[in-house]
């Protein structure tokens, strides 16, 4: 819910906080003290166009800020710039819309907004239809859709198939003439760079098996002698004979390195046909990997994805007979579902229009009519393949015409709350600005009566004049203004009967107090 709205050098306000309670609140004050510029503080927040005009003389800024549920909706505007933020994050004026739009509703004397605009008609009477048949066709124009799309693609496909085909298939057979091997790159690199320096790699080994085993003062000769005296002190004292025994096992290990080393070098052989072999091998798996990917591993996925490519496309006028049969066969059902749908709403608007009347009725609007007409579109789109209008005449002379052009302010914003009673509303604040122009004795208690029942699942704000409105409130506030400023402070006990009171007679005599009592005790 709207737990705090602070607005600063907005209009004549300087600075004005207001906290409304849950279920109904009414703001209370008399005529000029701001009252409804706090309602257009809130249009500020849900994308009204704002005016440099707006802010309060001698201010270089106004802000609004709201908190919903624990976050923080915020607009500053500055001659030039106007700046929404959520949670002070810098965001777009439409995500700031968007976000609060889900939350608070306004609906003030100059505009029902919700009512404006023609896709509101159809979601408010969706509310009243089997949630069941709306899903049904909601699923049906997924499945729809999605087959449409990929018959259109495959059709594309087919058109430059050829082109296409030939395309994949010289790149496919480009791969799998090397058949690229995912770990085969590292091996061939170290296989090359034996290849490439075989002569080098012999000159080390001579070297190595020289100073082993073949030179007149070679390791393993110098390491025997050295074993035979530390066998001959290992006699002399018994301590000796572990380092003995070591020196023997290195002896041991010098010589099977020499028999290796000496093994190795008579296989080895300068082999150029092998090394020019791996090295193209190398050259050509280089070239496949900055092609096709950065590594043979996405070079051999880069093959299999070409190979799925060219079956589908080899098969693509199978597949494409295929997906418009099934095409077909969703299109039915969905015209089946849109069928179904369409009943329902009309059922649903026969059900709404007379309950609505009724309210408007009993809300000061003796003549009033109220139709909703449920029209075929041309097509299919995302919501049905109906337009839905409401309709409204106030007077008998007049012919129902779409509710935006026929209905006042204060009309839509009671078709509004008529709606809402029935069907629920678009949002879990509701904020109503003067909807009470006009009426007054029976039918303002009835106007009351209506928005303390539509408070018992919403938070509801109502601005109003008519005491009997304002009696009915659990939160009752008022606007004050005090010079340059604006106060509002929430009533309580007395101070509340003394602004029924104003409200009833502009005065506080004994009679008015007395009746403002009455009409909190008559309180349901």
């Amino acid at each position: 819910m709207l737990e705090r709205l602070e607005v600063q050098n907005l209009a004549a306000i300087r600075a004005a906080a207001f906290e409304p309670g849950p279920g109904l609140t009414v703001l209370t004050g008399e005529t000029g003290t701001g009252k409804s510029v706090l309602v257009g503080a809130l249009g500020l927040l849900l994308g009204d166009r704002a005016d440099p005009g707006q802010i309060r003389p001698g201010a270089e800024a106004l802000l609004v800020t709201a908190w919903v549920d624990g976050r923080a909706y915020s607009r500053r505007v500055t001659p030039g710039r106007s700046v929404p933020r959520i949670e002070g994050e810098v965001v777009t004026l439409a995500e700031l819309q968007e976000a609060l739009a889900e939350r608070i509703a306004v609906h003030t004397q100059h505009a029902a907004l919700a009512l404006g605009r023609r896709r509101h008609h159809r979601a408010m009477l969706d509310r009243a239809v089997e949630p069941e048949v709306s899903a049904r066709y909601r699923e049906a124009y997924r499945r729809w859709r999605e087959l449409e799309a990929e018959v259109e693609a495959l059709r594309s496909e087919v058109a430059e198939r050829e082109r296409r085909l030939d395309v994949l298939r010289f790149q496919l057979s480009e791969i799998e003439a090397w058949n690229p091997q995912p770990d085969e790159m590292e091996e061939l690199e170290s296989e090359a760079r034996r290849l490439g320096h075989t002569d080098e790699i012999l000159r080390h080994l001579g070297a190595v098996l020289d100073l082993l085993a073949e030179s007149e003062d070679n390791a393993l000769d110098r390491v025997a002698l050295a074993l035979r005296e530390l066998g001959a002190a290992a006699r002399l004292d018994p301590d000796l004979r572990e380092l003995a025994g070591e020196l023997e096992a290195a002896h041991d290990a010098l010589g099977a390195v020499a028999r290796e080393a000496e093994s190795y070098a008579g296989r080895l052989e300068a082999d150029p046909e092998r090394l020019d072999e791996v090295q193209r091998r190398l050259a050509a798996l280089q070239r496949l990997e900055r092609k096709y990917g950065g590594s043979l591993a996405a070079v051999v996925a880069f093959a299999e994805d070409l190979r799925a490519q060219i079956a589908r496309l080899e098969g693509a006028e199978d597949r494409l007979e295929e997906l418009e049969r099934a095409r077909e066969q969703a299109r039915a059902e969905l015209e089946e579902a849109a069928g179904a749908l369409r009943a329902a709403r009309q059922a649903a608007a026969g059900r709404l229009a007379p309950a609505v009347e009724a309210e408007l009725r009993a809300l000061g609007m003796p003549h009033a009519r109220f139709r909703i007409e449920v029209a075929p579109l041309d097509g299919p789109e995302a919501h049905g393949a109906d337009e839905v209008r409401f309709l409204f005449a106030a007077a008998p002379e007049l012919e129902p015409a779409p509710v935006e052009k026929a209905a006042s302010g204060g009309e839509l914003s009671r078709i509004m709350l008529a709606l809402a009673l029935h069907v629920g509303a678009e949002a879990p604040t509701l904020v109503f600005d003067e909807i009470d122009v006009g009426i007054g004795g029976e039918v303002a208690r009835a106007l009351g009566e209506r928005l303390a029942r539509l408070a018992r699942e919403r938070q509801v704000v109502v601005v109003t004049h008519l005491p009997q409105v304002a009696a009915l409130a659990g939160d009752h506030h008022r606007v004050v203004r005090e010079g340059e400023d604006v106060r509002i402070e929430r009533l309580e006990g007395e101070a509340r009967v003394r602004e029924l009171a104003r409200m009833l007679s502009g005065s506080y005599s004994e009679t008015a107090l007395e009746h403002a009592r009455e009409l909190l005790n008559a309180k349901p």
